[in-house]
């Protein structure tokens, strides 16, 4: 099985970055993802400092490098690539951080009495050691996963069409992401691994930053003649996302996918889908802290099989 190391590092995702691996689709393959710079080592206690040292990003450049650009053979433009995410392993070491203020505080609470704060915990059979009280369970995540843009050049902290960084928690162990392919070859860019993220990544350093394994297969499909926006599916639900700022534009794209996809996926009438999403509709901002915000919409499939008889 082919894997793509965590060199070399990527900040922005761009059509001009070199491909680093190819894979084929339906070929399953792995990418090990960089663990962000976080706070310095110095304030880390002595029991995890060597081994958040070794595992740290070392680069100053900038946030949530993706590990190489995979082509991905016989993708072209206007295709759309399916991104199964077979599995998440994260490596034993992650933290978090807030450096004093984000976008999700209001102004006058300054430094939301908190001020600059990091943490550095133990990752272990499954559980964050949060501390000597209380752990919490993992929930492995992909915070970005996206395509080349066509005509532009964008760092790590944005998502968009292209999809980029999500930070949406469902991107996860046996979800599948469909992005409208951009530039032939795809250019697949993979990273921010999180251990687990809290909606609304308030801390503005992530969730659970880490590094680890992901195990990954991608699969070429016709494009939907309306999808624009990035979509993902799991066992149980079909889901919109979107990126935009404010945060209500963010919803009200998602929105707007969601009613497409029941349109053009399920045969489903506007007055239909818009008044049962009235009733069923599942939606949330993942994270309010980058250059745009994510919002994800969700529909339980249960609520959609009728359509399909």
């Amino acid at each position: 099985m082919q894997r793509q190391p965590k060199s070399p590092l990527y900040f922005e995702t761009g059509p001009d970055n070199a491909p680093t691996m190819t894979v084929k689709e339906g070929e399953t393959f792995e990418i090990e993802t960089q663990m962000n710079r976080g706070p310095d080592p110095d304030t880390v206690s002595e029991d995890l400092r060597a081994e958040y040292v070794e595992l740290r990003n070392p680069s100053t450049r900038g946030g949530n490098p993706s590990s190489g650009a995979i082509w991905v053979d016989g993708a072209k433009a206007g295709q759309l690539l399916a991104v199964h995410v077979e599995s998440i392993t994260p490596h034993g070491i992650g933290y978090t951080q807030y450096r004093g203020s984000t976008s999700a505080m209001p102004g006058w609470l300054g430094d939301s009495n908190v001020g600059p704060t990091s943490k550095v915990v133990r990752l272990k059979d499954g559980l964050i050691l949060w501390n000597d009280k209380i752990s919490l369970p993992m929930a492995p995540m992909l915070g970005v996963i996206g395509v080349a843009p066509a005509r532009e050049r964008r760092h790590n902290g944005w998502a968009g069409e292209w999809g980029g960084n999500f930070d949406i928690q469902e991107v996860t162990d046996g979800a599948t992401v469909l992005i409208p392919v951009q530039v032939d070859g795809a250019l697949l860019h993979v990273g921010d691994m999180h251990a687990r993220q809290g909606d609304g990544e308030i801390s503005g350093g992530g969730g659970i930053e880490t590094g680890g394994i992901a195990r990954l297969r991608v699969e070429l499909r016709d494009l939907p003649a309306r999808m624009t926006w990035p979509r993902i599916e799991n066992a149980d639900y079909i889901m919109t996302t979107a990126q935009a700022r404010p945060a209500e534009d963010a919803f009200r794209i998602a929105l707007s996918e969601m009613i497409l996809w029941l349109e053009d996926g399920y045969g489903m009438d506007r007055k239909e889908a818009y008044m049962l999403l009235a009733q069923v509709l599942e939606a949330r901002v993942t994270q309010f802290v980058n250059p745009s915000f994510s919002y994800v919409a969700k529909v339980q499939k249960k609520y959609l099989e009728w359509t399909q008889t």
